[in-house]
């Protein structure tokens, strides 16, 4: 039986980059946290509030300069929890989600 970095279509990589997290139901504002790892199509994170499983959110990850060529840059992305582990720090929840869309954002 395969495991689970076999079954994997994209290569995650263990980088923390600042991540601002919003569930797309609430109406409140975005909780900054940085990610684990990250892939072209997931992201893992951990997160001070509760979250379940297929619920929808939105978060926007910013890049540093040494990863993009030398400029910061910004993107807003879409996607599903897929699953939350309670092996966070204290307070937090582990967070994996899709990608599902995303986009660059300009600088203002």
């Amino acid at each position: 039986m395969a495991n689970a970095a076999e079954r994997r279509k994209y290569r995650r990589y263990d980088l923390s980059i600042e991540v601002q997290v919003k569930p797309r139901k609430r109406v409140a504002t975005a909780v900054r946290t940085v990610t684990r790892d990250i892939s072209a199509r997931g992201v893992y994170f951990d997160f001070s509030e509760k979250m379940e499983p297929g619920s929808e959110l939105e978060f926007e990850l910013n890049l540093p300069p040494d990863l993009a060529a030398g400029k910061s840059v910004r993107i807003r992305c879409r996607g599903k929890i897929v699953r939350v582990d309670s092996s966070g720090a204290e307070g937090t929840t582990r967070v994996a989600a899709t990608i599902e869309n995303y986009e660059f954002v300009r600088p203002d």
